[in-house]
């Protein structure tokens, strides 16, 4: 299930981005700020799977209105399982959007061929985005046919 963040998930949340972005993870001044900043698109996944007393979270997903992708990632016992793919599609409904974006960096084939597989485009890239790495820019715009 996807549902907007709350602050009773940051410990899990923060344990998912040390494991997904061991490079430059955010902390948790950062998410309460990205929660500030963008509480309707800050969302995360959650197994509410019948067998456990609370909900696991498994994933989460934060992007603008305008459609700039800050951060998504997943767990990494559960990648691979449709979670991503559902968050980030979750991003590419949002009503009106013209297009929907996200920086991978130039080593990271997993994004880039997750976001290739999900109909996004690379449109360019920015030199050291990540300080010594470049990113690469994945664009995603929707059928004209859908307004």
């Amino acid at each position: 299930m996807i549902r907007p963040f709350s602050f009773s998930d940051l410990d899990s949340l923060l344990q998912i981005e040390g494991q997904s972005f061991p490079k430059s993870p955010y902390d948790w001044t950062t998410f309460l700020n990205l929660h500030d900043l963008y509480p309707k698109t800050f969302l995360v996944y959650v197994d509410t799977n019948q067998n456990q007393t609370k909900e696991a979270l498994w994933g989460y997903i934060i992007f603008t209105l305008d459609g700039h992708i800050i951060s998504i990632a997943v767990h990494p016992q559960h990648r691979r399982e449709g979670i991503g793919t559902r968050l980030l599609q979750r991003a590419t409904k949002t009503p009106y959007l013209q297009k929907v974006w996200a920086e991978v960096r130039r080593s990271n084939q997993g994004a880039q061929a997750f976001y290739s597989q999900m109909g996004f485009q690379m449109t360019g890239w920015v030199k050291n985005y990540y300080g010594n790495e470049d990113a690469l820019i994945f664009q995603w715009s929707p059928d004209p046919q859908e307004f």
